[in-house]
């Protein structure tokens, strides 16, 4: 894996399923690097390991629904009334740019319940023009920002973007067709 990215920046960006994944595989790699070839730093939103002999970035960038919203903030996003502000991903794929491979991920967003308010104007505004979407609708919004995003910016022939779905939930088994 670390020969694979010899040179290379991974990023994953999303919530906290996309944070464990990302943690998982720092975890499996950093033990094949010695202590002084590598390094874990933290700039608010993004964490990021390097493998200084293979000149390779493995990153995390906390953007739970993709564009901005009022979750962002990686310490502090537990917030009961969440606000996605439309399509507005500049804030958040800023970081993203020059990323060989991102693995983006976007749980939270069915979390949210059947609607989801989106801000038309900025946070900083004082009047604040919030409409209700269906969840599937914004959801469609932003994911279709994001790949639009991609695929102005990142180059098909040496990179690749990754969109990991929601897992199916584990509260009940099924098993031969019947609930155990």
């Amino acid at each position: 894996m670390l020969e694979m990215l010899r040179g290379k920046r991974m990023l994953f960006v999303g919530d906290s399923l996309n944070r464990g994944q990302y943690v998982s595989l720092v975890c499996l790699l950093h033990r094949a690097i010695p202590e002084s070839a590598k390094s874990m730093e933290t700039f608010d939103s993004l964490t990021v390991f390097r493998a200084k002999d293979y000149n390779a970035t493995i990153e995390f960038y906390w953007a739970p629904f993709l564009a901005e919203s009022n979750s962002d903030d990686a310490v502090v996003h537990r917030v009961t009334d969440r606000i996605v502000r439309g399509t507005a991903i500049e804030k958040h794929a800023k970081f993203w740019k020059g990323a060989d491979v991102v693995v983006f991920n976007t749980y939270l967003w069915w979390m949210t319940g059947q609607k989801m308010k989106i801000l038309q104007n900025s946070f900083e505004d004082k009047n604040k023009d919030i409409k209700e979407m269906e969840t599937e609708d914004a959801y469609g919004m932003v994911l279709n920002a994001v790949a639009k995003w991609v695929e102005n910016n990142m180059d098909p022939k040496s990179s690749r973007a990754f969109f990991v779905t929601m897992s199916p939930t584990h509260t009940q088994e099924q098993r031969l067709g019947r609930q155990v």
